[in-house]
C-alpha cells in the first residue's frame, strides 16, 4: 500500500499522526468500541481442529483478517445473537464489495460440542463460517492468548452434573490481523455498523504501522 493511500485510510479512520522533521510518528490508535492494541499481541502454539476435522494452526490465520467469537453450541442467548450479527456483518461487507474477515467460532465446550455438531451450528448461520475445537488444553492455550476467560456454571437444575451446565464466557469479539496477531478487542453491545467501523479502523491502523516499519 502506498504512503498516500495509507494516509488517506488513516484520516478516514481517525488515526492521528504527528510530523517531526522527515519522520512521521504515530501518536495513538483510533478509538473504537473496545480497544486497538498499539502493538498487536503475538499468538503462538495453536493446535486446534476445524469443523472439517482438519488440523487448524497459526498458518491458517496468516494472510487473512479473522474475527473470533468464543462460545458453545448449547448457549441459550449470547452466542446465537452474536452469530446472527456476524452473519449480518459478513453479508453487508460482501454486498458493499468489502472483504469481510474470516469468521471463527471457537467452542469452549469440548465435552458436548462434537465436530459434527459444531459444523451444523456454524453452517446454520453462514456456510462460510469456520468452527473450531480441540482438546481442553489446546482450547485453553488459545483462549488465554486471546485474553478470554470462561468457566462452567450451574444449569437449570442448579447443579453441574452430567450435561446440565452452562458456560459463562466473554462476549467480546477478537480481531486478528493478517500476521495472526491479536489486533483489537471489540466489546458488546455488538451492532453491525459499530463492528464494521471497528474493523475498518483496525485495518487502517495496521496498514499505517506496517508502512512505518
Amino acid at each position: 500500500m502506498s504512503s498516500i493511500v495509507a494516509a488517506l485510510m488513516a484520516m478516514a479512520a481517525g488515526i492521528w499522526l504527528a510530523q517531526t522533521g522527515h519522520q512521521q510518528i504515530q501518536i495513538k490508535p483510533p478509538v473504537i468500541q473496545g480497544a486497538i492494541y498499539p502493538q498487536a499481541r503475538v499468538i503462538n502454539n495453536i493446535q486446534l481442529i476445524d469443523d472439517e476435522n482438519n488440523a487448524y494452526g497459526l498458518a491458517n490465520l496468516k494472510n487473512n483478517w479473522s474475527l473470533v467469537f468464543v462460545g458453545y453450541t448449547h448457549c441459550p442467548d449470547i452466542c446465537p445473537m452474536t452469530m446472527t450479527v456476524m452473519n449480518q456483518i459478513y453479508d453487508y461487507m460482501k454486498q458493499q464489495e468489502m472483504e469481510p474477515p474470516q469468521i471463527l467460532f471457537l467452542s469452549v465446550d469440548p465435552e458436548r460440542d462434537t465436530i459434527p455438531l459444531i459444523k451444523e451450528y456454524v453452517e446454520y448461520f453462514n456456510p462460510q463460517f469456520i468452527g473450531l475445537s480441540g482438546t481442553k488444553e489446546a482450547i485453553n492455550t488459545f483462549s488465554r492468548q486471546l485474553n478470554v476467560v470462561y468457566q462452567k456454571a450451574p444449569g437449570l437444575s442448579g447443579s453441574m452434573d452430567g450435561d446440565d451446565y452452562l458456560i459463562d464466557h466473554s462476549s467480546s469479539l477478537l480481531l486478528l490481523n493478517p500476521q495472526g496477531q491479536l489486533q483489537s478487542v471489540l466489546t458488546a453491545p455488538h451492532l453491525p455498523a459499530t463492528i464494521i467501523e471497528s474493523i475498518i479502523k483496525s485495518q487502517a491502523y495496521f496498514e499505517i504501522t506496517q508502512t512505518e516499519h
